[in-house]
């Protein structure tokens, strides 16, 4: 009867369990860093949890509970890790002492333990595992049994009170935790197909949309992309428009001049928000706008046709937002090369100018190869590709070069998606060296031919290794490689040829910057590898230093 009545019990937590997952809260507990604050949420909601389980206990034996207590603090420690689930244990056994009875100090240490092997069986696998879950319980449970035995008095009721309850406790706890843990593998999983499936789709328009963007955001390309839109996306309507006007629209008869109007009053304050139209019958029409940024100016906007005022949950607006940042970041490329092409070419303008589009369309196929397959992975490449072209396409001359590290990884991190294991990185920085100011665009190259043309092109690829250290009155750079060298006729071409692999460029601006001592040393044996180094003097590379030069 015990074990009928505890098991009901269990199936109420494993009911608040799937409302845990379909809450606003549910999401932010699987992000790589949680906050302070999503901690203090985590703990907040099991604690409930595991109070829950104990008002949903059964009395029994000297006034003793019978509880499902433990699922809230082992599931606690299972996500959120040890210091969670001791804190989530202590809250809920602290609750359980001020209840009383003979078993209450022992029921109050057992469960903060419990939380802490909640912990300790998440740490045997990165994957959520029912059957972990499983094995945590019963070992958590019998744990508690040798507690109350060893701490309840007197000892005969502690005896008669586990030949009683321990064997329905340990199993009813047990499933509970496996079950909990796999309502919240389940809805994960759901969640990530669907950020899979809006990523890929993000990432076909986008694909598409470059053929057009490459010739600017006007009338006529916008009318295509937005075709690529709603026939992709499957939307009913779609509207692009720049900062004056509607550039085109998809879908039910509109009042250009209505749209023109909401538009206009729509960038007096351009946020993410649901804008109210009116078809040729006067039916409302709802539009999900949401602004494109680039270079931290909104420059225009992307309307989707929704159904109603709600019609937008976070998985469409995670879409949308995916969608404008790839389009934002192909307009800024056209712009970039626009600017190149009317203005004089210095030679940082040249090097930017090398961020050619075959590099976006493999960068674009690779995040789509993971969507499916990892779809969390997918995400961090698309903000890795959005942070590379934002760091490529900033004015500044110079930068940090913990700046210059973070433009590199992004790219490494694309370039090893792509790759995989071939490409090795090893850094070995002077960290006290990470606040001077380097000229943008320096290092980056290097670390790109080091790839490009001596990596990829070894079959078993190698590794790129980042130097910077500080050498008397220097500093020195090196970025070497195990790949397949250069030969000794096209490596006395290097410096001078300035449609090769980019050398020159750099070389050039070194000079420019730090005079005739500042040039690339180049060391390069075929089939082992290449070394490119440069020294620059130790004076002038602080920020305090270029503020007072200039």
């Amino acid at each position: 009867m015990l074990f009928i009545t505890l098991f009901e019990r269990m199936a109420l937590v494993a009911l608040a369990a799937y409302i845990f997952t379909h809450s606003p809260l549910f999401e932010k507990f699987f992000k790589k860093n949680l906050t302070v604050g999503d901690k203090v949420a985590l703990i907040i909601s099991f604690s409930l949890f595991s109070i829950l389980g104990t008002y949903l206990g059964v009395r029994v034996t000297g006034g003793a509970i019978a509880n499902i207590r433990p699922i809230g603090a082992i599931v606690a420690g299972y996500i959120g890790g040890p210091i969670v689930g001791a804190i989530v244990g202590a809250i809920a056994g602290g609750h359980r002492l001020l209840l009383g009875g003979f078993t209450g100090f022992a029921c109050a240490i057992a469960t903060i333990i419990e939380g802490l092997v909640g912990a300790y069986f998440r740490g045997k696998s990165h994957e959520l595992s029912p059957f972990l879950g499983l094995l945590a319980g019963v070992v958590a449970e019998t744990i508690q049994i040798f507690l109350v035995l060893l701490l309840a008095k007197p000892f005969y009721l502690a005896l008669e009170l586990e030949k009683e309850i321990g064997i329905p406790m340990i199993i009813i706890n047990a499933l509970g935790v496996a079950i909990f843990i796999d309502i919240i593998k389940t809805v994960r999983r759901h969640y990530n197909e669907i950020a899979a499936i809006n990523a890929l789709k993000s990432l076909n328009i986008a694909k598409q949309a470059s053929v057009y963007l490459r010739r600017g955001l006007n009338k006529h390309t916008s009318l295509k992309i937005a075709e690529i839109i709603k026939f992709d996306g499957n939307f009913r309507g779609v509207l692009i428009g720049d900062k004056e006007k509607v550039l085109c629209y998809i879908g039910d008869e509109l009042d250009v001049d209505t749209i023109n109007m909401q538009v206009k009053d729509y960038f007096k304050k351009p946020v993410e928000k649901i804008i109210m139209l009116y078809n040729k019958d006067h039916v409302e029409i709802y539009f999900y706008f949401i602004p494109l940024i680039i270079n931290d100016e909104i420059e225009g906007v992307l309307g989707i046709e929704v159904d109603s005022l709600d019609d937008h949950d976070k998985r469409f607006k995670e879409f949308l937002r995916e969608l404008a940042e790839l389009l934002a970041i192909q307009i800024e490329i056209y712009k970039l090369n626009k600017k190149v092409e009317t203005a004089a070419l210095s030679e940082l303008k040249a090097l930017r100018a090398q961020v050619h589009p075959h590099f976006l369309f493999n960068a674009l196929n690779t995040i789509a190869s993971f969507c499916r397959l990892d779809p969390i992975k997918a995400r961090d490449l698309i903000l890795d590709l959005s942070n590379y072209f934002r760091g490529t396409l900033k004015s500044e001359e110079f930068v940090t070069l913990n700046k210059e590290l973070e433009l590199i990884e992004s790219y490494l991190n694309i370039e090893k998606a792509r790759f995989g294991e071939r490409i090795q990185i090893q850094y070995e920085i002077d960290e006290k060296l990470r606040d001077i100011l380097i000229p943008q665009f320096i290092l980056q190259p290097l670390v790109e031919n080091a790839i490009k043309h001596g990596l990829t092109k070894k079959h078993d690829g190698g590794l790129v290794k980042i130097k910077v250290q500080d050498i008397k009155d220097k500093v020195f750079f090196e970025v070497s490689d195990t790949g397949i060298g250069i030969e000794k006729d096209r490596l006395k071409k290097v410096l001078k040829d300035s449609s090769g692999i980019g050398l020159k460029n750099i070389n050039d601006r070194l000079k420019i910057y730090y005079g005739e001592g500042a040039t690339l040393n180049i060391f390069s044996e075929n089939g082992a590898g290449t070394k490119v180094s440069f020294e620059v003097p130790k004076e002038g590379v602080y920020a305090e230093d270029k503020l007072h030069n200039s």
